[in-house]
Order: structure tokens, then sequence, then C-alpha cells
């Protein structure tokens, strides 16, 4: 049954309906004006939705007016004009040259509600800026400052990474910077090939500027974008980073890996690092659902066609995170003749299975193996090592030729004694059964995370240090010696 409606109200919504548009932004804005809090935000709702959705002209009319809000003293107010900014830019990319100016300035809100807003508004525009710059003809000296704003808010971006102690605004921060690097590296050729045999389109990615543009320079954000992978790298291996942006890095890192081939051997050796140096302040709890995650995202690589690159490295790890070598197999993409040809790779099932064989003599191990890559796309853009992941690289080598069982067993004997007298939370959580102890795959594996012990030690508690460096070295010496040094380390 309809709702009776009086005669007087129902002349008022006709009037109001006849009203035109601009006249009722007008109203709107003169009332906001006069209005609290909660009224003012309706209003400015209002607004949005008839210039937005309504009636797109009148955005070059009204856009000062909305943006003067920015400067009230309600934080809802200040968030509701960066939601216009937004959608604003959106409708019509030449709003950029008047909002990209406003973020910056907004960037220096000491709110951290309003910096976070701000970073999710930066990460949604970013690439609508690239793609507004690509399809321009000529630059004037507003489009120009606008992207000199632009390349400032990057700047800041990474210096939030430091000087923010937010738990929030570092996890939008972050989540910047994976849209960063993906937009300002280049995609690898299979990827873009399957994009336009599937008839998708092709996103934008470094490939898609042309090296003759005189604003957006390749070499620039190719360092940018090395730069902000180094960043959340080095994150990786910090001592004081939360639980919660430790688990938004490792789903960022697994992402840029699967769309950027050329950093997943960088990815996969990171989370080999972050396995066995987690932060010792962390909660069992924090420990248990920082390794669900970064076990979900390390099976996720394994997936991946491009995991052959290090097959195992994968394959040792998730070994170590408690997957059995049936399910390891059983998620191991078959590589396809192509694949093959290129590569030059054998079949998986013998990678799989050299994990629990016998160690082969080290004249005849294969050398490590390699991403390959267009040898163009290698000499324009090389994948990130920072600089710890060099020094346990160097380590690793000089140790895994000495882990020999005497040298083994004489370590194991010369550390019991300095054992504590509890067992570490960090070890208690960490354990899992070695499955392929022995091997050559587990030898280097046990290399990279002793040398990776080493390097951080100086940040670490050294009773857990050699608590781990205990268990990991016992790894490789007879089972029998494996359960006496495990018994010393429950019985003490």
């Amino acid at each position: 049954m309809a709702e009776f409606v009086p005669l007087g109200e129902l002349i008022e919504m006709e009037e109001v309906l006849a009203e035109p548009i601009a006249d009722r932004v007008i109203a709107l804005l003169n009332e906001a004006q006069l209005y609290d809090k909660d009224e003012k935000l309706n209003c400015l709702y209002k607004v949005q939705e008839l210039i937005i959705h309504k009636d797109p002209s009148l955005l070059d009319n009204f856009m000062d007016e909305v943006i003067a809000f920015q400067q009230d003293n309600s934080p809802e107010v200040r968030k509701c004009v960066i939601g216009f900014m937004e959608e604003a830019c959106k409708k019509d990319p030449g709003s950029l040259s008047k909002v990209v100016p406003i973020l910056q300035y907004t960037m220096t809100d000491e709110n951290v509600n309003i910096l976070k807003r701000v970073l999710i508004c930066v990460n949604q525009l970013y690439r609508l800026t690239l793609e507004f710059l690509l399809n321009l003809k000529s630059f004037s000296d507003e489009i120009m400052d606008m992207w000199e704003s632009m390349k400032d808010i990057k700047n800041q971006v990474l210096d939030l990474m430091e000087s923010s102690d937010n738990v929030g605004v570092k996890t939008q921060a972050i989540k910047f910077l994976e849209s960063l690097i993906l937009l300002q590296t280049k995609k690898d050729v299979e990827s873009a090939e399957s994009s336009v045999a599937k008839g998708t389109e092709v996103e934008m990615s470094l490939d898609s500027i042309p090296r003759s543009h005189c604003l957006l320079k390749i070499s620039e954000l190719r360092e940018e974008a090395g730069m902000a992978i180094g960043k959340l790298l080095q994150l990786t291996a910090s001592s004081t980073i939360s639980s919660v942006n430790l688990i938004t890095i490792i789903v960022c890192l697994t992402n840029v890996a699967k769309q950027r081939p050329i950093h997943f051997t960088t990815v996969v050796q990171a989370f080999e690092l972050l396995h066995a140096n987690l932060p010792p302040s962390y909660s069992p709890s924090q420990v248990s659902s920082v390794r669900k995650q970064l076990k979900l995202q390390v099976m996720s690589l394994l997936k991946q066609p491009q995991s052959h690159s290090c097959h195992g490295q994968i394959a040792t790890l998730l070994t170590d995170l408690g997957y059995s070598q049936a399910e390891i197999a059983k998620n191991t993409p078959k590589l396809s003749t192509e694949t093959v040809k290129k590569t030059g790779s054998s079949n998986r099932s013998s990678e799989v299975d050299n994990l629990v064989k016998k160690e082969p003599s080290v004249d005849s191990l294969p050398p490590a193996p390699v991403a390959v890559t267009n040898p163009e796309s290698v000499a324009n853009q090389e994948p990130l090592k920072p600089t710890i992941i060099e020094a346990i690289d160097q380590l690793a080598n000089e140790i895994e030729p000495l882990l020999e069982p005497e040298a083994v067993t004489g370590l194991v004997i010369e550390s019991l004694s300095r054992l504590p007298s509890y067992i570490p939370v960090s070890f208690k959580d960490s354990y899992t059964p070695i499955a392929a102890a022995g091997t050559y795959t587990q030898r280097v594996h046990l290399a990279r995370l002793l040398a990776s012990q080493v390097t951080s030690t100086s940040k670490s508690n050294s009773e857990e240090v050699c608590v781990i460096m205990v268990y990991f070295c016992v790894c490789v010496c007879v089972r029998a010696c494996v359960r006496a040094c495990l018994c010393v380390c429950m019985m003490r």
C-alpha cells in the first residue's frame, strides 16, 4: 500500500527536482558552511552525488569550493573531501593537476586516519596519473608541477616506512609500494603474450612508457621501483616490525614475485631468511600467524610456472614449514615442452626425488639454476639483491663446503654447553622434522640459514641463536646424533 504524502511535500519535492543541479549544489555548499559536522557531511555527500554521478560537467565550476573544506577542523569532513577528490579524478583525469598538490600537502596531516585515507587515495590515483601523462601530447607548467608533487608523495611514502609508528599507516604505505613496483617494472614476455592471446586488457607497466617521453623517465622509474622493493625486503629482516605489517609485506612480495618473475628468486630467498629470523619479540600467536601466512604464500609461489628456477629452495622451505614431500610434488606445476626447451630443465619429478636421494658429488652438481629472461630485458632491468642478501649468499657459499659430519659433530658438542635451561619459544614453535636431512639441497639450505643467523646475531638473542644453530647443524649428521642432541635440548 502506497504511503500518503501531504500535498505540500509533493509540491516541495517537485520544485527540488525542477531546480537546476548547479543551483542545488550552490545551496548545499552554502548550507555546509553553516552546519555542524554531521549535517555538513550530509551536504557534502549530496554534492558529490550530484556532481560526480548526475552532472560531471560541473566539476570545473565547483572543484575549488569543495576542496576548500579540506581546511575544516573535523577529520571526518577532511576524509570526505579526499574521497570526493579521488572520485573526481576517476571521472575526469584532468582534475589531477588540482588534486595531487592538495594530496601532497595533506600527507603532512598529523591525524593518522587522514593519512591512511590519503595513502589509499594515492594508491588509486597513481596508475591513473601515469596513464593520463601517457595520453598527453603537450605538457603545461601546471601538469609538470603536478608530476613533481606526485614524485614528492612517493618520497614521503618511503619516509613513512621508517618514521611512522602507526601499523595502519605502514600497511597502506606497503600496499602503495607494491603498486609502484608493479607499475614501474617490466612485465615478462610470456605474461604479456598471454594477455594479448586471451584478449584481456594489458595492464600498465614500464613497457607502456616510450623512451622518448619527456616527463616519465624509464631509468628513474626503474630506480624508484628498485628502492621500493629494497625497502620491503629490508623490512622482512627488521626485528621491530609488527606482525600485521610483516604479513602484509609477505603478501605484497608474493604478488610482485608472481607478476614480475625477475624478482622471483630474490623474494624466495627473502622468505627463506625470514623463516629463520622472525623477530624474537613476537608472541607464540604472532609467530603462528606469520608462519601460517608464509606457508600459504610460499605454496602459492610453488604453483607458479616460474618456480622451476628455484624449485629446490622452495621445496626445502615448504618442508621446514610442515608440508610433506607428497604435497609438494602434487602442487608442483608440470613443465611444458616449450619451457623445457627454453630452460634446459629436466623433468620436475626427478627434482623432487633428488630431495631424498643420496648426496651427489660436487663435480656432478649442476650449476645453480637461473631464470631465463629476454636478454634485452636483462640489460635494462637487473633483479635487485639487497646488501644483506649478498652478504648471506657469500657467507653461505663459504659455509656449505665445511658442513662435513666431523665438523658438524664438533660444532654440536662445542655448543651443547651453552644451551639455555629452557626451550626458547621460537625454537619450539618452528620445529619441524627434516625429511631430506643430509642431501645436497638441505646442506645448501642449512648453510644459508647459518649464514643468516651469523649475519643477524647482533639483533638476536644469543641463546636462541645457539639453539637454532645446533638444531640445524645436527640435521646433516646421522639420525642417532639428531635424536641425542634433541634429547639433551629437552632435558636441559
